[in-house]
């Protein structure tokens, strides 16, 4: 698992159509792989202390990250940049 951080992986979410993109939620943030989780990439900009991570699969564009302080973050570009949810 390449790319990927040591630590605890907090959460897990596959692309609704494409099963080889995966997202993952870490302390350090939200990382992506296109290859199945041999190779993972930080999510450019991904909130900090992510606990939760899930693909919206209407929008599979659309991820979703959830923080440990309670914060909502949204990606509508498959995790390029992230906002805060409002």
């Amino acid at each position: 698992m390449g790319g990927l951080p040591t630590g605890t992986i907090n959460g897990l979410a596959v692309h609704p159509v494409n099963p080889k993109t995966m997202y993952v939620a870490t302390r350090d943030g939200v990382y992506r792989s296109e290859d199945a989780g041999a190779r993972w990439t930080s999510a450019s900009g991904s909130p900090k202390n992510a606990m939760a991570v899930a693909v919206n699969p209407k929008r599979p564009t659309e991820v979703y990250a959830a923080t440990a302080e309670g914060r909502m973050f949204v990606s509508r570009n498959g995790g390029q940049t992230w906002e805060p949810v409002h």
